[in-house]
């Protein structure tokens, strides 16, 4: 039994459920899989909850016009496929979700230039129950000029990619100091070296 540690913040990670490090890893065209601290290009967790999670910074764009492409077909080789990503530097927020080569939700935000990168599908019953995930009509906005009120804010955080995370699979900052069945693992795409 190895002790997790947490990451969530300015990096991106994709949660995967009922796989092993080994099956992510090869969709995902990584080789060189060795235990090791988290230093490395992706890491990628033993399977907690029922979710193994890969996380880098090394993933495609959601302003890419590849993402949704890309996320349809890691969830058709690996069944569910969740993707989050945060850096508060610029507030780029982002998630998506995936089953069965068939992407159902993406919402990503980019607070440094206030535009909406990419919205694919309607809002989950989880982001509606954090008020996130839409785009505020010329009416709302004027109604909450009015009051100011930073609860009703629309525009995501990375507290907020955190606790989605939590609601739709697992939040990795959970992970910190918790009993993990296994040491993560560490990968670099193959040939790169």
């Amino acid at each position: 039994m190895e002790i997790g540690a947490g990451f969530g913040y300015k990096i991106e990670w994709l949660a995967v459920r009922h796989r092993g490090a080994e099956s992510v890893a090869a969709v995902l065209g990584l080789g060189g899989l060795a235990p090791a601290a988290y230093s490395g290009r992706w890491l990628i967790t033993p399977p907690v909850d029922g979710w193994t999670l890969a996380a880098s910074i090394d993933m495609e764009p959601p302003a890419d016009s590849r993402f949704v492409s890309w996320l349809a077909g890691l969830s058709a080789s690996l069944g569910e496929v969740q993707y989050f990503g945060t850096h508060r530097v610029v507030e780029y927020h982002c998630w998506g979700l995936a089953s069965g080569g068939v992407v159902s939700r993406v919402f990503g935000y980019l607070g440094e230039r206030d535009e909406v990168l990419r919205q694919v599908g309607e809002r989950t019953p989880e982001e509606r129950a954090l008020g996130v995930g839409w785009v505020p009509d010329d009416a709302w906005w004027d109604e909450w000029n009015e009051t100011e009120d930073d609860d009703t804010w629309p525009w995501p955080t990375e507290e907020t990619v955190m606790r989605l995370a939590g609601r739709w699979s697992v939040d990795p900052q959970t992970f910190e100091g918790a009993p993990m069945p296994a040491r993560p693992w560490i990968a670099e795409r193959a040939g790169s070296q």
